[in-house]
C-alpha cells in the first residue's frame, strides 16, 4: 500500500521547505521555494522528512531541472471544481 502526500510551500512564507526521501541506504533531497509544491509517494519501503529553513540559511539555488511527470489524478481536478474530461 502506498500513500500520496502533497506538500506546498505558500508564496509568502519566507521559508524554504527541505524534503528528504529515504529508500533504505539511498536518499534524495530537494528544496521547495515559496510558491512551489511537490507530490510524494510513501510506502513501507520509503519514508520522508520535512524541514523548514529560513531563506537566508538556504543554499544558493541550484540550476532548475525539468522533470516530466504524470498529470494529477482526475479526482483532484474534479474536487477543485474543474470539469471532468
Amino acid at each position: 500500500m502506498t500513500t500520496l502526500i502533497f506538500v506546498e510551500n505558500v508564496l509568502g512564507s519566507g521559508q524554504v521547505v527541505k524534503l528528504t526521501e529515504d529508500f533504505g541506504d539511498y536518499s534524495v533531497s530537494r528544496d521547495l521555494r515559496p510558491g512551489e509544491n511537490a507530490r510524494l509517494v510513501v510506502s513501507q519501503f520509503k519514508s520522508i522528512s520535512v524541514e523548514e529553513v529560513p531563506m537566508a540559511m538556504a543554499d544558493a539555488p541550484a540550476p532548475r531541472r525539468t522533470v516530466l511527470s504524470l498529470p494529477p489524478p482526475r479526482i483532484l481536478n474534479h474536487r477543485s471544481g474543474a470539469a471532468p474530461p
